[in-house]
């Protein structure tokens, strides 16, 4: 399983510290990151599709029925064979379903070629992508990230993103959205290793507490 692994020490988190001073104390609490790569681009948009507008825990489990359904086989011929029967079995919504479909025709027909993907810029693969009925900028933008590792991507449509910056920067919920906007011009060239540590945050439960300060001062206390 390909790792990306992130070091506080590593140029572009020093240069994301320096440039922005409350996020360098959540870089500091968490330390380094080690990121799980997804390296087969079919299964990393439908994990993605199947993650769609519902929680990880449901995301992850219905991805898991769907690997054991085609016996970890990520190619279009073994997805192909599910019916919708079985699709549904596994705990998908007929939208859903529709969007795989739609992605798998789109690769058969050659409408999306999986092979030159990674030559292109960021923005060239948003619009390859979003072209697919199902992909949109969301989709498209932890394509970018979590598969052909970019790293100025900051997805800010990502509900757990917007709920970490508002923690972090103590915004209101109405605002989270402008907040992350201006971490994307405040990140850049960088967003991505922004966005990794934003993630970190509720993976830790660090949000749990009142602030990123209440944090440190429990910690030094």
């Amino acid at each position: 399983m390909a790792q990306w692994h992130i070091d506080i020490n590593d140029s572009p988190v020093q240069t994301l510290m320096h440039q922005d001073e409350t996020l360098a104390k959540l870089i500091r609490q968490i330390g380094n990151v080690e990121i799980t790569l997804r390296a087969n681009l079919l299964k990393s948009l439908i994990r993605s599709i199947i993650g769609q507008q519902i929680t990880n825990t449901a995301a992850s489990a219905i991805f898991q029925r769907f690997s054991e359904a085609i016996h970890n086989q990520w190619t279009v011929a073994s997805v192909v064979n599910l019916s919708e029967a079985q699709m549904k079995h596994i705990g998908l919504s007929k939208t859903k379903i529709n969007y795989i479909q739609n992605l798998l025709a789109h690769i058969e027909q050659n409408k999306l070629d999986f092979t030159h993907l990674h030559e292109l810029d960021d923005e060239s693969v948003k619009q390859v992508l979003t072209q697919v009925k199902g992909i949109g900028r969301w989709t498209s933008e932890i394509f970018l990230i979590f598969t052909l590792k970019r790293d100025n991507i900051l997805p800010i449509f990502d509900v757990g993103l917007q709920r970490a910056a508002q923690w972090l920067y103590q915004t209101s919920k109405a605002e989270r959205k402008k907040q992350l906007t201006l971490c994307a011009q405040r990140w850049h060239p960088y967003a991505s290793y922004g966005a990794f540590y934003l993630w970190e945050a509720i993976h830790q439960n660090l949000l749990n507490y009142d602030s990123i300060d209440s944090l440190l001062d429990e910690s030094s206390s």
